[in-house]
């Protein structure tokens, strides 16, 4: 396994926003349609995890041009480093929890969006 490379904010910018902590939905291959986060960047790849299928331990490996982002865990690299210090069977547990979290959230205000609440 090639070693990940440290990425600044601006240079993720440029691979479409897409660092470490961005929920990313896939875009083609059998798991189409599917919400991820990247727990780590590659060179052409991304690393993977939804909790579920793809824990940290196994993260799928996707390339960038396949996923389209949703947008970013907030403060995800303080969430990340203490994700890794849960045990093992919590870490699933809490990264699933964190994406259902930032989905409700986006859909709460998507919904206000199409009331025109503001």
């Amino acid at each position: 396994m090639k070693p990940v490379t440290e990425h600044t904010f601006f240079d993720g910018m440029k691979d479409r926003g897409i660092i470490v902590g961005t929920v990313v939905l896939s875009k083609c291959g059998h798991d189409e349609g599917r919400i991820y986060v990247v727990v780590a960047e590659h060179e052409s790849y991304l690393s993977l995890s939804d909790g579920d299928k793809r824990s940290l331990e196994e993260p799928k490996r996707k390339r960038r041009k396949h996923v389209r982002p949703l947008g970013q865990l907030p403060e995800a690299q303080a969430w990340m480093t203490s994700l890794m210090e849960l045990p093992v069977p919590l870490q699933s547990s809490a990264l699933r929890k964190e994406i259902r979290s930032f989905l409700e959230s986006h859909r709460n205000i998507s919904d206000k969006n199409e009331r025109g609440d503001t």
